[in-house]
């Protein structure tokens, strides 16, 4: 597979914090993510149009039904739109109910996009060891939580075997740093040694920014990193791509090689 860079996006609202506690209660510092509904989410979105990059959106259907106006322009300005499940539950601790919200969040998605989501990403960073066969079942040609390999691999191990997982880089993720409180150029610094040497290695790498003012990219002062980093992986030969589209070489690539 050539060098693939993907841009992916968790909307992250205020729905981490309501998984917790009652809405009515988040201000202040609990506020954080209202952010992402009154501008951080529309102007990383403006930063994805202004320079022509496609993204992948992880989408909980929870924050598509607050902001259906900026989910309609995803879909508009080309983005993909994937799942990232219902309300920031924690899949590992579902148990039985783990297929009704997955299914939930899945149609309500499919419902607001006109067309069912081919990707997954866990809210929480977990997965119990029912998610990969429920996707399966329902459709999913990948998904993208794992943190245990620095390329994609076939799921067929996982109960998925026509998914393909796209994994993630704790270093590449903007949450990663600014969770820290590390400086902005402390933060870029980070992900550009990771980006570089992840491209070098394994021709992939996965950036992964939220749009929230706390842990996020929305703010006007850290926009300016994701071109950048654009640019250094551009200058390794990788090109941008959707998530559904790596997934799809990467498929092809195993059928190849194995016959």
């Amino acid at each position: 597979m050539s060098k693939a860079l993907l841009l992916t996006v968790n909307v992250h609202g205020v729905g981490p914090e309501a998984a917790s506690q009652p809405e009515a209660d988040l201000f202040g510092r609990d506020a954080h993510g209202k952010y992402t509904y009154r501008i951080g989410l529309e102007r990383l979105l403006d930063a994805l149009r202004a320079f022509g990059l496609p993204a992948t959106l992880f989408w909980p259907s929870g924050e598509a039904q607050r902001m259906p106006a900026l989910f309609e322009r995803c879909l508009r300005d080309g983005h993909e739109v994937a799942s990232h499940g219902r309300a920031f539950e924690d899949h590992a601790g579902l148990g039985a109910a783990e297929d009704a919200v997955i299914e939930e969040a899945h149609h309500e998605l499919t419902r607001l996009a006109g067309t069912p989501p081919l990707g997954f990403r866990s809210p929480t960073g977990t997965l119990s060891e029912r998610t990969i066969p429920i996707l399966q079942r329902l459709g999913y040609r990948y998904d993208s939580s794992f943190l245990d390999d620095d390329a994609p691999y076939s799921l067929a191990g996982d109960g998925g075997p026509a998914m393909i997982e796209l994994p993630v880089s704790e270093a590449l993720i903007d949450a990663t740093h600014f969770r820290r409180r590390v400086t902005q150029d402390r933060a870029e610094a980070l992900m550009s040694e990771e980006l570089g040497a992840l491209l070098a290695v394994d021709g992939y790498a996965c950036l992964t920014f939220h749009p929230r003012a706390d842990i996020g990219i929305g703010r006007a002062a850290r926009l300016p990193i994701l071109e950048r980093l654009v640019r250094l992986a551009a200058a390794q030969g990788a090109t941008p791509c959707l998530c559904r589209d790596a997934a799809e070489r990467t498929r092809q690539s195993l059928i190849a090689a194995s016959g």
